[in-house]
């Protein structure tokens, strides 16, 4: 019985999304009809051959296996590097006769693929967004409307995230040995941020998300990112000033920054049956000052916002941050859950906030856009053969 079960589950289709962070590792699957059917995440160790993520992406993925009969395959990977290149440019075609705009907007991409081969060779491609185009010279559209025809002209403005080759092939050969095919690449901090600025539906949103080693400031107006910037600071750098300051070991600078982030109440609890409130104790031992630790923390993030806009080619839009409510999401801004905390009011923007986020949230950013974009869906149906089917089931 055990057998026919799966012989009739193994049929089912589903798609496996993988957040590949430098922390922690996060995985789900989903059916077509985008209900979840797994999700694990497990904290990992930065090396640079990603050996460690491999390991516990092992174990993770026997486990869902095992739980939902299935085998993996085919991975959609969210991804953010250090090494993220942004490019504005703008392209206008010329016409000679009436045509649709899809037609020759189709046409824009290959030039600007082209583009991209001949002048950033060394670079891999991650997305192409749209920001705005104009249609003969007068009409502006900030969604293309691929229906429209045109007369004379199209001019489009771009948005475009690369990576280095050399990372994404050292990813691909990893997931090659492990029998695992990336489908697609999407870039962590665009996806989260877009899909959270839906959600939010606010006219003018910023994102600053702190990562292990990076932090990435994202803007957008009126659902529409106009701007991102990632700086090599992050909260591995948070952990380092905690060490130096406190004059106390990087693991125990960690559990200190982490402890801060289930709010200042836990400093004084007296429970000594728990390991937050024994840290807790420690800390009160040492006579570490909860308000330096505070300046401590909101120094660094100072700084990132700070950075974010130093030297930048687009600094006009800081004006527009004014009275912009500001978020902040990643693994290194769980220090200011359920905290308050206050930042230098450089760029007067509305509120600043914690955004809590979960992991199968994060990996259905990905699913959603993956799903809502055709020309990306890249869904294999594969059946496999009754010997097949056998070992995967006694080789689980």
């Amino acid at each position: 019985m055990q057998i026919e079960l799966y012989l009739i589950m193994a049929e089912e289709n589903y798609i496996n999304i993988l957040d590949f962070g430098s922390s922690k590792i996060r995985f789900s699957v989903f059916d077509l009809n985008k209900k979840k059917k797994f999700s694990k995440n497990k904290e990992v160790l930065l090396v640079d051959n990603y050996d460690n993520h491999f390991d516990n992406l092992d174990i993770i993925i026997k486990e869902a296996e095992k739980e939902i009969s299935y085998h993996v395959e085919d991975i959609i990977l969210l991804f953010d590097s250090i090494d993220l290149l942004t490019i504005d440019i703008s392209l206008n075609k010329n016409l000679y006769k009436y045509s649709q705009v899809k037609k020759i907007y189709n046409l824009l991409l290959l030039e600007l693929n082209q583009l991209i081969n001949t002048y950033y060779s060394n670079q891999y491609l991650i997305h192409i967004l749209m920001d705005k185009c104009i249609i003969d010279n007068k009409e502006i559209f900030t969604d293309l409307p691929k229906e429209k025809f045109i007369n004379n002209n199209l001019k489009v403005d771009f948005k475009i995230f690369c990576l280095p080759k050399i990372v994404i092939k050292k990813l691909k050969d990893k997931f090659i040995k492990k029998n695992l095919k990336i489908t697609n690449i999407f870039l962590t901090s665009y996806l989260k941020s877009y899909s959270y600025a839906k959600k939010l539906n606010k006219n003018k949103i910023s994102f600053l998300e702190i990562g292990l080693q990076r932090a990435s400031f994202i803007f957008y107006k009126t659902n529409k990112l106009k701007f991102i910037k990632t700086i090599p600071i992050g909260g591995s750098h948070i952990t380092k000033d905690i060490a130096n300051i406190f004059k106390i070991n990087l693991d125990d600078a960690e559990k200190l920054k982490k402890s801060f982030s289930r709010s200042d109440t836990e400093f004084s609890y007296k429970d000594n049956s728990s390991e937050n409130a024994m840290l807790a104790k420690e800390i009160l031992d040492k006579n570490i000052s909860i308000d330096l630790l505070k300046k401590v923390i909101l120094y660094r993030v100072q700084e990132i916002i700070n950075l974010s806009f130093a030297k930048s080619s687009n600094i006009s839009y800081i004006n527009e941050l004014h009275n912009t409510d500001l978020f902040l999401i990643g693994e290194g801004s769980m220090i200011f859950n359920d905290n308050s905390f206050y930042l230098e009011d450089k760029f007067k923007f509305k509120s600043i906030n914690f955004f809590a986020e979960s992991d199968s949230e994060i990996c259905n950013c990905a699913l959603t856009y993956n799903l809502n974009n055709p020309a990306l869906q890249t869904i294999t149906v594969k059946k496999q053969g009754i010997f097949e089917k056998f070992f995967n089931y006694f080789s689980k």
